[in-house]
């Protein structure tokens, strides 16, 4: 089996099996669960990806990307609207 760390958040939080040469870990459960468009972004991107090398680098930054919208999106949460 070939683990891939993702040293991108501050603990590991969650671990991925994708398949049984692969899998992710130090991915946070709400980043790997995030949808857009009713989608889960990251298991879409790997199955759109079946069959095909992936590309690290650019799934690390769409990790982070999902990562930071989180952040982004608990914070207009809090704000208040009067």
């Amino acid at each position: 089996m070939i683990y891939y760390f993702l040293n991108i958040f501050p603990k590991i939080l969650f671990a991925e099996l994708i398949n049984d040469s692969l899998h992710f870990c130090g991915v946070s459960e709400a980043v790997w669960t995030y949808k857009i468009g009713g989608y889960q972004v990251l298991d879409k991107y790997l199955k759109s990806h079946k069959g095909e090398e992936i590309n690290y680098k650019h799934f690390e930054k769409v990790i982070q990307s999902l990562h930071k919208s989180l952040e982004i999106e608990s914070r207009i949460a809090e704000i208040k609207l009067v």
